[in-house]
């Protein structure tokens, strides 16, 4: 069936307008953030503005690799996982994974150099980036080594939980900053459970169809996404 214009999998046109509604979604926070950097540039306030930074680019990673994640799942593979690993379908897919997972790798170094003083000497950044090359560069020739791959770049993923926990460590020791601290932390949790929701684990799981799935995964990410904005801006203030 064609969805304004596209042709999309039976049954997945309601997955992709909800998919394209998070990427407007994503689309939106990336102007909004942009706008707010431009505005405190005049203050000259370097941890605000490079916090604010690595925010922005976190979501325009996100942005750009939910773009390509739709064009591997909706028009190259059509779900299909017996052509995940066929060329060109692959390299979307490890595109994709390579700039989200490097939006989180920058972010959790700029959050450890400029919010925490370096206290981690950056090491949660680095094990993302190690873990987005390895994903990247691993030969994926049948669909035993996509699934490696895969694993390889949920380990990089699950990093980003360092984010709540070293947001959740700075509201505690920091009573000014707890409930800006908080919500980073929570919308954070928020967000990556959207994600994760959206795979056939959960489907089975529920017993439902990919319709709930991504209606709930993009309500569930857009929260997550805005909680993440406020606190971003408003330890910016």
């Amino acid at each position: 069936m064609n969805v304004l214009g596209l042709p999309i999998p039976d049954g997945y046109e309601l997955p992709f307008i909800f998919t394209l509604i998070i990427i407007f979604v994503k689309f939106a926070l990336c102007i909004f953030l942009a706008y707010k950097i431009i505005k405190i540039r005049k203050e000259k306030n370097a941890v605000a503005i490079s916090f604010l930074s690595g925010v922005l680019f976190l979501i325009m990673c996100l942005f750009i690799s939910r773009i390509l994640f739709s064009i591997f799942d909706f028009f190259l593979t059509k779900f299909d996982t017996s052509t995940y690993a066929n060329f060109p379908n692959v390299w979307y897919w490890k595109s994709a994974s390579l700039i989200s997972l490097c939006g989180i790798a920058v972010l959790l170094i700029v959050i450890d150099k400029r919010v925490m003083q370096n206290k981690f000497k950056g090491i949660f950044g680095i094990i993302v980036f190690i873990a987005a090359g390895l994903e990247f560069l691993y030969p994926v020739n049948n669909f035993n080594d996509f699934t490696i791959a895969s694993d390889i770049d949920t380990v990089g993923g699950l990093c980003a939980i360092f984010i709540p926990i070293l947001f959740i460590w700075l509201g505690v020791k920091t009573p000014g900053l707890r409930k800006t601290s908080f919500s980073m932390a929570v919308g954070t949790i928020i967000y990556v459970f959207g994600i994760a929701l959206v795979s056939a684990n959960f489907i089975t799981l529920f017993a439902t169809t990919p319709d709930v799935i991504y209606a709930t995964s993009t309500i569930l990410k857009t929260i997550g996404l805005s909680m993440i904005t406020y606190a971003t801006t408003h330890f910016a203030a």
